[in-house]
């Protein structure tokens, strides 16, 4: 049996999303909660979530929980299996479920996948092809793929048998750096900008095929310019993997990372784009430039265009 939660109105002809949720080493539950709200501020979409049975369900859990992906227009990642073992685990996902995303994606549906769903899913090829790299959860130099590294102003796979497989160093704010500052998806944003305080993910590891980079930072552990915004294409599918995107529930203020009006913004423009090849979606004026970042929550966030604020009703 498979839950649900909907906000589809008949009718709507609004870009419908679907958030598959969970299981993750990370604090899922907030990170929906924050990413739903991005989404549905700006007026172009509506959201669903499906959440998994728990890590320790039974595997008839598992074979019955089959999300309809095909009702939608694109998934937003936030599952990963919080696997720590070496090697890998086995898919929490079954053989019919794994069968029918894939089949989604390579058919034209759009996946956006953020921060911790990197870390899954080590030893399923077509989930590594589709996000590019992951960290942790099994992957190692010499049975993982690449890495990727900006030599000489190109990006290129480097170290198949060396190196780490997934490091993110101390939280701490970031600049983001634009490499293709023409794409529909950053087109009009300042090419540099600061985000705020986020676990910067450094050497990801994976086949690294068909991926353009978008943007990047530098990672003072790695010493190294590390990949932050990329678009891979999955046979006819567009996926847009976001490594920023970690709720700090620790200490205040919380949620800061996913509350930068930069990541709320790339996060909204990326997942129109994978689901229509386009992007309408304005910017904030409150968009971060490269001094300071911005943090304002999701439901405060002001997005320009009358169709947002004409779509936005709250019922007063």
């Amino acid at each position: 049996m498979v839950s649900v939660i909907s906000s589809v109105s008949p009718g709507s002809d609004k870009i419908k999303v679907l958030i598959v949720d969970g299981v993750n080493n990370h604090d899922w539950e907030d990170t929906t909660i924050a990413t739903k709200a991005t989404l549905e501020r700006t007026g172009r979409f509506t959201v669903d979530t499906c959440t998994s049975p728990t890590r320790k369900a039974p595997q008839e859990a598992w074979k019955a929980w089959r999300p309809k992906f095909f009702d939608y227009q694109v998934v937003v990642g936030n599952f990963n299996d919080d696997c720590e073992k070496d090697g890998g685990c086995e898919p929490l996902w079954s053989s019919e479920t794994r069968a029918d995303f894939e089949k989604f994606v390579s058919e034209g549906g759009g996946f956006v996948p953020i921060h911790a769903a990197d870390n899954a899913f080590a030893n399923w090829a077509a989930y590594n092809e589709m996000i590019g790299g992951g960290g942790w959860g099994g992957r190692a130099a010499g049975k993982s793929g690449f890495l990727l590294r900006l030599i000489n102003g190109t990006w290129s796979t480097t170290s198949p048998d060396q190196g780490l497989s997934g490091e993110h160093g101390e939280m701490s704010e970031f600049l983001v750096i634009h490499d293709q500052p023409s794409h529909p998806i950053l087109k009009g944003l300042p090419s540099e900008w600061m985000h705020a305080t986020d676990e910067l993910y450094s050497a990801l590891r994976g086949p690294y095929k068909n991926v353009e980079v978008l943007a990047h930072s530098y990672s003072l552990y790695t010493k190294e310019n590390e990949p932050t915004l990329m678009i891979i294409t999955y046979g006819k599918g567009k996926i847009f993997h976001i490594t920023p995107g970690h709720y700090n529930d620790e200490r205040a203020p919380f949620g800061e990372a996913v509350h930068c009006v930069g990541y709320q913004t790339v996060l909204a423009r990326g997942a129109e784009y994978v689901a229509t090849g386009k992007v309408t979606i304005g910017i904030p004026r409150e968009f971060p430039g490269k001094e300071k970042p911005v943090v304002i929550a999701p439901d405060k966030l002001e997005w320009p265009g009358l169709p947002a604020r004409e779509t936005r009703n709250t019922g007063d």
